[in-house]
C-alpha cells in the first residue's frame, strides 16, 4: 500500500510540475528596444590632393570638423573630444593574369609598395602608397578664442627660423603627439577649422645645400623620385561628456 501511495504521490507531483511548465509557456512579455545611432562628428571626407609638388614647397589645405546636427539637438550631451591620427594610405589593386596557372595582385599605381606586415582591415592587401604622413602637420586655425583651451595642434617637422625662407637657423624636429580637439555646445564651440600643411622634403641623393643637416640626419628626405606619396587622416571621437549642469 505504501508503495502504491508513493507512486501516486510522485505521479501527482509530476502532473503539477508539468502543468506549471505548460502554464508558463502560455505567457509572454515583449520589451521593444530601439536606438537611433548617428555619428557625433560631421567631417567632410572629400580627398585632399596636393597634386604634383617639388622639394621645399610649402602648401596648405583646409578642413573642418563639426558636431553633427543630431548631437547639437540632443540636450543630454555636451562635449566631444577627438584625435586626428595618420595612417598608411592603401593602394587600389587588381588581379592580373600572368599565365595559365598564375594570378597576382598588381597596384593601380606602379609606385605603390607591398608589405605583408601591414595587412590590416584598413589595408587588407598590404599594398600601400609611399608614406606622406611624416611631412604633414595639422594646425588649428579657429579665431573664436576657444582653440587655446580646447585644441592641440600637431606642428610641422620643419622649423623655419626666421619664417622668411631658407636660412642657416632652419632645422627639423619631432612634431610630437597627434593633434587633438574638443567641441562643446555649452561654450558655443561647435566647429573647428584645421590647416593641413605640407613642407615638401627633397629626394635622397638630390638634397640641396640649403636643406638643414638636422633634417637629413633625422631622415626627413624621400627615397623615391617621381613617385606618389599618400597618407590617410583619421578623425576619431574619443569621449562624449554630459552638460555641466548634469
Amino acid at each position: 500500500m505504501k508503495s502504491k501511495k508513493l507512486i501516486t504521490f510522485v505521479a501527482t507531483i509530476a502532473i503539477i510540475a508539468l502543468s506549471s511548465a505548460m502554464f508558463a509557456a502560455f505567457e509572454a512579455h515583449i520589451i521593444n528596444v530601439t536606438a537611433h545611432i548617428e555619428n557625433a562628428l560631421s567631417v567632410n571626407t572629400e580627398p585632399i590632393a596636393f597634386g604634383t609638388v617639388f622639394p621645399q614647397e610649402y602648401i596648405e589645405k583646409q578642413f573642418d570638423i563639426s558636431l553633427s546636427d543630431s548631437f547639437k539637438l540632443a540636450p543630454r550631451v555636451d562635449d566631444v573630444n577627438y584625435v586626428i591620427k595618420q595612417k598608411i594610405k592603401p593602394c587600389p589593386v587588381h588581379k592580373e593574369s600572368c599565365g595559365p596557372a598564375c594570378e597576382q595582385l598588381v597596384p593601380d599605381d606602379p609606385t605603390c609598395v607591398a608589405d605583408t606586415d601591414l595587412e590590416t582591415p584598413h589595408n587588407p592587401t598590404g599594398w600601400h602608397y609611399l608614406s606622406l604622413c611624416p611631412y604633414l602637420s595639422k594646425n588649428n586655425t579657429d579665431t573664436d578664442g576657444t582653440s587655446e583651451q580646447n585644441d592641440t595642434s600637431h606642428p610641422s617637422y620643419y622649423v623655419d627660423n626666421p619664417p622668411s625662407g631658407p636660412s642657416d637657423n632652419d632645422t627639423c624636429q619631432d612634431p610630437g603627439p597627434d593633434a587633438t580637439g574638443k567641441l562643446s555646445k555649452s561654450i558655443g564651440d561647435t566647429s573647428d577649422s584645421w590647416t593641413l600643411d605640407l613642407k615638401v622634403p627633397p629626394v635622397e641623393g638630390f638634397v640641396g645645400q640649403d636643406w638643414p643637416a638636422s633634417c637629413v640626419a633625422s631622415g626627413y628626405v624621400v627615397k623615391n623620385n617621381n613617385a606618389t606619396y599618400g597618407c590617410d587622416i583619421w578623425i576619431e571621437a574619443t569621449e562624449i561628456s554630459l552638460p555641466p549642469q548634469a
